[in-house]
C-alpha cells in the first residue's frame, strides 16, 4: 500500500480535537468530511483549539454521497477520488464516520465503502483517518471499523491493528475466514486446513436484541457462496440479494402469499425451527384433510425453494429452506442484515443518550429508527396468517413494534422541541396523532411545541381535540398529568 489506513476512535468532541492537534500540526494540505456536524461548526472547534484551519479545506459528508437514502459504496470513493483530481491533492483524509447510523443503508453497506476505502490508499499515495464516535455508534458499527484498519491511532501513538482483516476478508467476513487470517499472521509459516461442510451451520448467528421485551432474532447461515441478504420485515416483507435484486415470490401456483407467510415464520422461529404440524396450521388451520393439507404444503415448500434459490435448485438441496429432525428452517447468508434488531437497537441507543442530555446524537439514533420504520410488522401478509389464538406468531410483536414505533414519533417531538425547533416538535407530534389520536404523550408534546411558540389559540384547540378523542374512544377523562400541563400553560400565557 502506498498510505495508511488508520483508525481513531474517541469518546468526545474534545478528545478527537487533541488528536487532530497533533496529526495536522505538521501536515498542510489535508480534506475533512464532516458528518456530524455542519462545517462551520467543526472549523469553529478547531479555531477555539488553535487548530490551523487554512492548512487544509472542509466539506460535508452529503458533498461524496454519504447522506443519500441510499449509500452506494462505489460512487462515495468515486466522489473522495474527484477530490484529487480537483484543486489541491490533499496527502490526508480526515473521514466522519457518523454517516453509518444516519441511514438503514449506512449500515448496510458500511463494511462495503471500508473495503473501497482500503483498495483506494492501494491506487493514491495518501493516509486515510477514519473517525468513529464510540459513544454514537453501535457496537456493529464499531467491531467492523476495528477489523478494517491495519493501524489505529490515539493520544499522539500509531499502533498496528492485529485484529486488522484485509480486504478479500473483510468484505465476505465469516468465523473461518477470520480464524484463517488471524492463525496466519501469527503462523505465518502454516497453513490452516479447510473444512467443507454441507447443511446448516453449527453455530446460529445471534442478532443482538438490546430490548428483553423480545426474544432475539437467530439465524442458521446456509451453506452457500451467496453474499449477504437485506431482508425488510416492518412495512411490506422485502428480501434483497446482495446485489440488490428484489427476491421475486411469485409462483406458479400463484401463492404468493403463502410463500411469505412461510419466509416470515421460519425468519421469526429462527434456529427452534417448525414442524409441518405448525406450518400446516398456519396456512390451512380450519382445513379438516390432513393428508391434503400436507400435500399442499409440500408444494409451497417446493415453490419457496424457487423463490429463494432459483429454478435450478433441487427440492431437497436447497441451501435456505433444510428439513432436519423432523423440522424446518430458514438459513440466511452469512452476515444478512434484518431490519427488525437495527431498529430497536436505535431506538434503545437513544434512548441512552437522552438518558444523559446527549439531545444531538440521540436526535441521529431517532431518526435512523424513524426512517426504518415503514409500515406494521409483515403488513402484506393477510390476517388470517397472522391472528391465530392457539399460536401468537405474529400479532403480539406487529403491535409491541408499532407501540414502539409511537414512543419514537413523540420522543422524536420532544427531542426537537427541547433543541428549539418547534415546528419540527409540531409535525412529529401530529405524526404520531395521526397514527393513535387518544396518544397522551403526544398531545402533551404538542401543546409545550405550541407554548414554546406562544400560539395560544392552538393551545386551547388542542386540549379541546384531545377530550373529544377521549370521548370519542370512550377512554374516559383527561388525566391528572394533561389537565395539570394545560393548566400550568395557560395560567403562564
Amino acid at each position: 500500500m502506498n498510505g495508511n489506513f488508520i483508525g481513531l476512535f474517541f469518546d468526545a468532541s474534545e478528545e478527537l480535537l487533541q488528536n487532530l492537534l497533533s496529526l495536522t500540526h505538521e501536515s498542510k494540505n489535508w480534506l475533512y468530511v464532516c458528518d456530524e456536524r455542519p462545517v462551520s461548526v467543526v472549523k469553529d472547534g478547531f479555531r477555539q483549539r488553535q487548530l490551523d484551519i487554512d492548512q487544509g479545506s472542509f466539506i460535508n459528508s452529503s458533498d461524496v454521497k454519504l447522506r443519500e437514502q441510499v449509500i452506494r459504496a462505489k460512487q462515495v470513493v468515486e466522489e473522495l477520488e474527484n477530490q484529487w483530481t480537483s484543486g489541491t491533492v490533499p496527502s490526508i483524509l480526515f473521514l466522519e464516520m457518523s454517516w453509518a447510523i444516519r441511514t438503514p443503508s449506512g449500515s448496510v453497506y458500511l463494511r462495503d465503502i471500508l473495503v473501497y476505502l482500503q483498495q483506494l490508499i492501494g491506487r493514491k499515495s495518501l493516509t486515510i483517518y477514519c473517525l468513529y464516535n464510540r459513544s454514537l455508534l453501535l457496537d456493529e458499527h464499531l467491531l467492523l471499523g476495528l477489523y478494517a484498519h491495519p493501524f489505529l491511532y490515539s493520544h499522539d501513538h500509531l499502533q498496528a491493528n492485529p485484529y486488522y482483516l484485509p480486504s478479500q476478508v473483510l468484505r465476505r467476513i465469516t468465523p473461518k475466514l477470520q480464524f484463517e487470517a488471524w492463525y496466519e499472521r501469527i503462523f505465518p509459516e502454516k497453513e490452516p486446513k479447510t473444512v467443507q461442510s454441507k447443511g446448516i451451520s453449527t453455530e446460529a448467528e445471534v442478532e443482538k436484541i438490546t430490548y428483553a421485551v423480545q426474544n432475539p432474532l437467530t439465524t442458521f447461515n446456509a451453506k452457500t457462496d451467496e453474499g449477504r441478504w437485506k431482508v425488510r420485515c416492518l412495512g411490506e416483507l422485502k428480501v434483497y440479494r446482495e446485489n440488490g435484486e428484489l427476491i421475486d415470490w411469485s409462483s406458479k401456483g400463484g401463492a404468493t402469499k403463502k410463500l411469505k407467510a412461510l419466509f416470515s415464520y421460519l425468519l421469526l422461529k429462527g434456529e427452534k425451527g417448525a414442524t409441518l404440524e405448525e406450518l400446516a396450521d398456519l396456512l390451512w388451520k380450519d382445513e379438516a384433510d390432513t393428508t391434503q393439507t400436507l400435500n399442499r404444503l409440500y408444494h409451497c415448500i417446493r415453490y419457496l425453494r424457487v423463490a429463494l434459490g432459483g429454478s435450478d435448485v433441487s427440492q431437497k438441496d436447497s441451501p435456505f429452506i433444510v428439513y432436519q429432525h423432523s423440522h424446518y428452517y430458514l438459513a440466511l447468508p452469512y452476515d444478512s442484515w434484518i431490519d427488525l434488531p437495527m431498529f430497536e437497537e436505535l431506538c434503545f441507543k437513544g434512548s441512552q443518550e437522552l438518558k444523559v442530555a446527549n439531545l444531538e446524537q440521540g436526535l441521529i439514533c431517532y431518526e435512523s429508527a424513524e426512517r426504518l420504520y415503514r409500515g406494521d410488522l409483515f403488513s402484506d401478509i393477510p390476517m388470517k396468517y397472522v391472528e391465530n389464538n392457539d399460536n401468537d406468531w405474529c400479532w403480539s410483536r406487529r403491535f409491541w413494534y408499532r407501540e414502539m414505533y409511537h414512543k419514537l414519533l413523540y420522543s422524536l417531538a420532544s427531542v426537537h422541541r427541547q433543541l428549539g425547533n418547534p415546528n419540527e416538535a409540531i409535525k412529529y407530534a401530529d405524526k404520531a396523532l395521526a397514527e393513535d389520536p387518544c396518544l397522551e404523550m403526544a398531545h402533551q408534546e404538542k401543546i409545550k411545541a405550541l407554548a414554546a411558540v406562544r400560539r395560544i389559540d392552538a393551545i386551547h384547540r388542542q386540549y379541546r381535540v384531545y377530550c373529544e378523542s377521549l370521548k370519542k374512544f370512550n377512554m374516559g377523562m383527561p388525566s391528572e398529568a394533561m389537565r395539570s400541563l394545560y393548566l400550568n400553560i395557560s395560567k403562564i400565557n
